[in-house]
């Protein structure tokens, strides 16, 4: 019966972690380009980069992401 208390409260240990692990990363999500401009495919990247509207410096992060240098 020990047991299964402790594994029970690890377990809820571990479901808190993971809570705030996942606030944490869709905010830092809400930052990025991705976010920002809806990107799910390579079109919509390049939709995003041609639009005059976009700054240079997300113009940027977008060509970094649609060429595989995540930085």
């Amino acid at each position: 019966m020990k047991w299964l208390v402790i594994l029970l409260v690890l377990i809820l240990i571990g479901q808190v972690f993971l809570f705030f692990y996942g606030r944490r990363v869709r905010k830092e999500m809400k930052n990025s380009v991705i976010e920002k401009y809806g990107l799910k495919t390579p079109k919509d990247a390049w939709d995003a980069m041609a639009d005059p509207e976009t700054p240079e410096e997300d113009r940027e992060k977008i060509r970094q992401l649609y060429e595989g240098r995540d930085e």
